[in-house]
């Protein structure tokens, strides 16, 4: 019964892994859509008169998903607890968390500096 429940409980800690994964990845496909948007001279003028409001969604934006990435991050590790995992393991998870941050910040500052070299 116990290893039932310590699969069920590795199982949603993949799947919150995965949503956290997507939240970086549709940052990412944002900015490429806005980079796209800011290309096509048809685009560019209506998307620089809203620069301001699309700079300061996108820093709302990111930090929202920072918010929710880290609170999927604390219940897969709540999830995890209760199987041991090696050192190398909790490191590798760390850094990968770390890297997903650092995508997600970086997606967004070029975000700002697109939006920055339109104003």
């Amino acid at each position: 019964m116990a290893r039932e429940h310590d699969s069920e409980d590795r199982a949603l800690a993949d799947r919150l892994v995965n949503y956290a994964d997507a939240l970086v990845a549709l940052s990412v496909v944002g900015v490429s859509g806005l980079g796209i948007a800011v290309a096509d001279p048809d685009t560019r003028e209506s998307v620089a008169v809203a620069a301001d409001w699309v700079i300061a969604s996108n820093f709302g934006l990111g930090a929202l998903f920072t918010g929710v990435v880290m609170l999927l991050r604390s219940w897969e590790m709540d999830l995890r607890s209760s199987s041991p995992t090696s050192v190398k393991t909790a490191r590798y998870s760390r850094y990968l968390h770390a890297a997903r941050l650092v995508v997600l910040w970086v997606s967004v500052a070029q975000a700002v500096s697109l939006m920055l070299v339109l104003r």
